[in-house]
This record gives C-alpha cells, sequence and structure tokens, in this order.
C-alpha cells in the first residue's frame, strides 16, 4: 500500500521517492518504451511472422499450453497484419501511461504487452529489456499520476465542476475558511515535499545499484575479456 506523507525523516528520505520525480520517471519511462516500441516496427516481418526466422511452427512445438496462452499474447498469430495491429495498440497503451491517462492500468497492459513480447523471439533478448520490465513492474505500485499527468487534470477539473455547483454564499464561506487555515499551514507549506514510501521505491532505488553490479560483475568476469584494453571488439 502507498503511503504519501510530507518531507519526512532520512530513513524515510532515502528509501522515498518525491511526487515529482516520480512524475519525471513516468514520462520518461513512457517515451523510451514508446520508441523502442516503434523501433520494433523495422523487425515485425523478420521476426515475428510466419514468413521470418521463428514462425509459430517452430515456436509452439517448443512450448507448453500455458506459456502460450497466459505469457504468449503474440503467439496467438504470427501474419504481419495481426504483430502490427498489436504493436500498435502496445503504442496506444504506452502514450496513454507517458501522458499519465489511466495511469494504473496502463502500467499494467504496457508490462503485460512488453514481457509477452518479449517472449514472442528470445532471439532478441537484450540485457535492456530486462530492466524495461522490472521497471514497469515495480511503476504499478507506484503513484505515477500525481503531477503533469491527465489523470491528473481531469481530477482537477471534476473538482472544479463539483465546486461551480455550490451556491456563492457557501463559496464565499469556503474562501473565508481558507484563508483562516492559511496562516497556521505556512510552516508546514514550506517544507512541502510530498514523499512516497513504500516496498516498490526502496526496489527501484535498489534496482540501480543492481545494475551497476550487474554490468560490473559482467564485465570483471567475461571469460573472454572482452572488456579490456587488449581484447577482441567482438566478443564484446
Amino acid at each position: 500500500m502507498t503511503m504519501i506523507q510530507s518531507s519526512g525523516g532520512q530513513y524515510q528520505r532515502m528509501g522515498g521517492c518525491s511526487l515529482r520525480a516520480l512524475a519525471v520517471f513516468r514520462m520518461t519511462l513512457g517515451i523510451l518504451l514508446t520508441s523502442e516500441l516503434c523501433l520494433r516496427y523495422r523487425f515485425l516481418h523478420v521476426f515475428y511472422t510466419k514468413e521470418g526466422t521463428l514462425p509459430l511452427s517452430l515456436l509452439l512445438p517448443k512450448v507448453d499450453t500455458l506459456y502460450r496462452w497466459t505469457c504468449g499474447l503474440f503467439c496467438w498469430n504470427d501474419t504481419y497484419l495481426y504483430q502490427t495491429v498489436l504493436l500498435s495498440i502496445q503504442v496506444v497503451v504506452a502514450t496513454c501511461f507517458t501522458i499519465g491517462y489511466h495511469t494504473r492500468i496502463m502500467t499494467i497492459l504496457s508490462w503485460y504487452f512488453y514481457t509477452n513480447l518479449i517472449l514472442r523471439n528470445t532471439w532478441l533478448y537484450f540485457i535492456l529489456d530486462r530492466y524495461f520490465y522490472y521497471l514497469l513492474f515495480y511503476a504499478m505500485f507506484l503513484p505515477l499520476d500525481e503531477y503533469w499527468s491527465v489523470d491528473k487534470w481531469l481530477l482537477q477539473q471534476k473538482r472544479r465542476n463539483q465546486q461551480s455547483k455550490y451556491s456563492v454564499k457557501k463559496k464565499k464561506q469556503h474562501q473565508d475558511e481558507n484563508k483562516m487555515r492559511t496562516p497556521t499551514s505556512n510552516n508546514d507549506n514550506n517544507n512541502d515535499n510530498p514523499l512516497c514510501v513504500n516496498p516498490a521505491t526502496v526496489a527501484l532505488k535498489l534496482l540501480v545499484v543492481w545494475i551497476y553490479l550487474d554490468a560490473g560483475s559482467g564485465k570483471l568476469f567475461d571469460p573472454k575479456h572482452g572488456w579490456t584494453y587488449h581484447a577482441d571488439p567482438l566478443p564484446a
């Protein structure tokens, strides 16, 4: 469960993320995801259709039924039209995720679609793909729509419409109450820096550490020493 609060102690700041930072994270991840998906159009025919390198006639005998129907959305059909439509839907979902429209649902769908896309042809699997669905998985448990999102804008519009139904007298009373509360909350507003602290924010920060450890160990223990100064560049 997400816990949102003002600036807390040292450990809360270490394990938490500000809501504005999470909004930037959503937009950045969404732009990268949408760009990656758009680049996939070039490889659809070669790697995802029955005329390509891995048609379903070769893939399905190697996988079980559970894999096909739960994790193989791209395995239901290998025609070019089906793959194009499916990828186009995925691009639309990623765009909605980027702008923060039905953010939670689009995050879940983006993770599910991307995982299916990777499992369709694991020959194209790259280390960045792994981090992509790690980040999308953590994003499902984060409040990414609190700032700079369509969801937030729609919520504000809804509140404005509700307030417009009140009488002028009630609006004035409401404004007077806000004025009366303002002097007592100045100190809090000055230090206002909303944080989200939950296991997903901790995992998100630990993932950054893991990326460097994973990349460093891969270079250090590479049997072909592909990252050394005198190495043959091809193994790298």
